[in-house]
């Protein structure tokens, strides 16, 4: 916790004949960062190229078979008999057969699925032609009369003779629903053009004329749905076949899968390491303390062929990944910490601060039992349900319960002072409440300071340290301002000429950070540019740090007024429930869920806040990379 875990930087000097071998025991290892390098492309990287794309096509292709028999994808352990080079070609006669036995089963169900669908088109179509007791083939199948057939707006039927007045037709309306008729409308063929010209026009809606039904519509009906049910009961088998392909191929077509995957990822790995003649080179990071047994593997592998180079890196190297060991119970505050940003190699890792100020602010300013009880309650459910959500449920329980504690000190349950309080009630101490906030957020500001002091002490940064404003000449003009200014508050002896001294002097060292800084360093010229320039940026850089220290610590005050306005808030819903009658009780409970659910979400946003600008950064930039080890994915991740 705090410091990421030291690394090595290492180099392994694999033999062409060891490569594959080695690969695959750096992937069940899981400890080993890859470093990618640009580089020209080669004849065996091309090799390697082309057999991972070989491997991702037949990995699609097996998706694809285990998706059809509905066999969800499952991790399992990395075969011990890996070959990447010859699996491919024994692997293909064992998909191809698979592929064979299940596409044709996949075939006769969509066909299966067409005929049905058919079927039920042609029930819709010749119920509609119920109320005319005519053979439905003598009107599909009439020599000199082109008969349409279909539903039209009744209101447009007038205007529909208009148009036909120029050539000879016949229109028989068969019913009406819905303010639509249904329409036989038919004409001799040299005038079927005019004719389906102002059917369109008139927005009518043709019903194709089912081609392999007789009888009359009725008779045909009947017919039909004999035939819908044999079509669905033919489905039924289909799925009974289905799931006995399943049974007979699923675990076969996972480890096969599995297989291809693994291979394919080993030859990907495999294409980005650079070749030398006949000796691979495998740069990459790993944790100090498991240089042992990296070191161990690769030898035994290798048979002792392997050369390892061991580097120790600078802890301002930008291209080192971090690795964070949290403990379980603070992976979701990390989830926050790397939400604004990864810590870089160098700087410490803030996840157990943020752990105890998160929790903390939170429960200054959502201070109620039974809201902080209700929020717990909703992240163990949250916890239970699982899934992407569940990453938070931590973070929402412990703020619950943080809640629920404040509203001990605070007195209040859902609202009502039905407790007394240990420490305040916030509507009647509401000036003592701010000032506790205040007060608070100072302590978090110069922990802010310290640990970037901390941070600059370890990277040997002088100038950061003693220079910066959020180093030490930072931290007294902070002091100097804010004790200065509580002193004369409260009368204390300060000569202010003292007082301005000790604003003074730090706020110029901050002003002549640069050249002070190259001084330090040993870096000539002290300053590049001219004085005019460099006074005029220095002078508002200044003025913006005085600021932000004011700003900083005032935005603090946010944790006592929330917690006014949530006692404040929770006092107006019970009044609107007295004031509801007969429905108060639906008002309480409306408004408690609108103050567990949108208040709680506008409190956490506002301790991010806090956390991110005020509290990070004073000493975090977040710009580090995460350990990311050669591995087999997750199903899923």
């Amino acid at each position: 916790m705090f410091i990421p875990e030291p690394m090595r930087e290492v180099n392994l000097f694999i033999l062409d004949e060891d490569i594959e071998r080695t690969t695959a025991a750096l992937l069940r290892l899981e400890i080993l960062h890859v470093q990618e390098q640009e580089q020209e492309a080669t004849p065996a990287q091309s090799r390697w190229a082309g057999l991972a794309s070989a491997y991702s096509a037949q990995e699609r292709r097996l998706r694809d078979l285990l998706a059809v028999l509905e066999a969800p994808l499952r991790s399992l352990p990395m075969p011990e008999d890996l070959d990447v080079t010859g699996d491919i070609a024994r692997v293909e006669p064992k998909l191809h057969q698979a592929e064979q036995r299940i596409q044709d089963w996949q075939r006769r169900q969509r066909e299966q699925e067409r005929t049905l669908e058919r079927l039920t088109l042609m029930i819709q179509q010749v119920r509609l032609l119920l109320p005319v007791d005519v053979p439905v083939e003598e009107l599909a199948r009439l020599r000199f009369l082109h008969l349409t057939v279909g539903t039209i707006p009744s209101a447009n039927l007038a205007r529909l003779e208009t148009a036909l007045f120029r050539i000879p037709f016949v229109m028989i309306p068969a019913y009406e629903e819905g303010g639509r008729t249904l329409l036989f409308a038919a004409t001799p063929k040299e005038h079927a053009p005019i004719l389906d010209r102002a059917l369109r026009s008139a927005f009518f809606e043709p019903i194709a004329l089912p081609q392999d039904v007789t009888g009359p519509p009725r008779q045909a009906l009947v017919t039909l749905e004999q035939r819908r049910e044999a079509a669905q009961t033919g489905l039924e088998a289909l799925a009974q076949e289905r799931a006995k392909l399943a049974q007979e191929w699923s675990e076969t077509l996972l480890a096969l899968w599995n297989r291809v995957r693994t291979n394919a990822i080993l030859a990907e790995a495999i294409r980005q390491f650079p070749l030398h003649g006949r000796v691979y080179v495998i740069p990459g990071w790993v944790a100090a303390q498991e240089m042992p047994r990296l070191t161990q593997t690769v030898q035994e592998v290798t048979g002792n062929r392997a050369v390892i180079e061991v580097l120790e890196p600078e802890l301002t190297q930008p291209q080192v990944p971090t690795l964070l060991r949290n403990p379980r119970i603070l992976q979701a505050f990390q989830g926050i910490v790397t939400t604004f940003g990864f810590p870089a190699y160098g700087e410490l890792d803030p996840t157990p601060l943020v752990a105890v100020t998160f929790v903390l602010m939170y429960g200054m300013m959502f201070g109620d039992v039974g809201h902080g009880l209700l929020l717990a309650l909703a992240g163990l459910w949250l916890l239970r349900r699982g899934g992407g959500v569940a990453q938070l449920a931590p973070v929402v329980v412990a703020s619950g319960l943080s809640g629920a504690l404040f509203g001990l000190l605070y007195g209040s349950v859902f609202g009502m002072g039905l407790l007394p309080p240990l420490w305040l009630r916030p509507l009647e101490g509401m000036l003592e409440l701010l000032l506790a906030a205040v007060m608070g957020g100072v302590v978090l500001l110069n922990l802010g300071f310290l640990l970037n002091l901390l941070t600059a002490w370890r990277e040997r940064d002088w100038p950061r340290l003693l220079l910066d404003k959020n180093g030490l000449a930072g931290m007294a003009l902070y002091w100097a301002l804010l004790g200065g200014g509580l002193a004369r508050w409260k009368g204390l002896p300060l000569p202010g000429s003292l007082w301005a001294l000790l604003i003074l002097a730090p706020a110029l060292v901050i002003f002549l950070r640069e050249p002070l800084g190259r001084w330090l360093q040993g870096r000539r010229p002290l300053l590049e540019g001219g004085w005019g320039e460099y006074g005029v940026q220095a002078f508002f850089e200044l003025f913006e740090a005085v600021i932000s220290y004011l700003s900083n610590s005032l935005s603090f005050v946010r944790l006592g007024a929330f917690a006014v306005a949530h006692e404040g808030l929770s006092q107006v819903i019970f009044l609107l429930a007295g004031l509801s009658g007969g429905l108060g009780w639906l008002v309480l409970l409306l408004g408690t869920l609108l103050i567990v659910g949108f208040e709680g979400l506008i409190v956490g946003i506002q301790t991010l806040r806090l956390e991110y600008y005020e509290f990070f950064g004073k000493f975090f930039q977040g710009s580090g990379r995460p350990f990311t080890p050669l591995r087999i994915p997750e199903v899923g991740g």
